[in-house]
């Protein structure tokens, strides 16, 4: 049975049939559209930590080191300039922190240093584990492999 016979059984009105039929070309591209959407919204692992590994690690930068642990992508990266800093990203929730200054301490571990808005004073130390210091203090540990 071809189309217009198919409109004609079913009594379907002629300015339907052609506004779907102008419809029609565009409709696969919008289904493809609400796929690939609802495949990220979807998703338990952050997108951006798996484009960023798939990436090869620092973004617009060179990757000096790469370490993972079970919740964070952790890396020493090198700019364009030669400056090297810190980038973390949590696997899950996408967050990121990035802090220049990286320095080579003598117990083999990198570390880098900001402060937010408030004063505080935060560490990152990554080597053998991830380590975080707010204000001197332990806040965050975790194993790196």
């Amino acid at each position: 049975m071809n189309s217009q016979s198919l409109v004609k059984s079913l009594k379907i009105p002629s300015v339907v049939v052609t506004g779907l039929g102008m419809l029609l070309p565009v409709l696969p591209a919008l289904a493809a559209s609400a796929i690939e959407l609802n495949s990220v919204e979807n998703s338990h692992v952050a997108q951006s930590g798996e484009l960023l590994i798939a990436q090869g690690g620092c973004p617009r930068a060179t990757t000096v080191e790469y370490f993972e642990t079970e919740t964070y992508y952790a890396m020493i990266c090198e700019d364009s300039n030669g400056d090297f800093f810190y980038y973390g990203e949590n696997k899950y929730n996408g967050d990121v922190v990035n802090v220049y200054g990286v320095t080579f301490t003598d117990s083999g571990y990198y570390m880098a240093t900001t402060y937010d808005d408030y004063g505080n004073e935060y560490t990152y130390m990554v080597g053998s584990s991830l380590e975080v210091y707010e204000n001197g203090e332990s806040i965050w540990y975790e194993e790196t492999y």
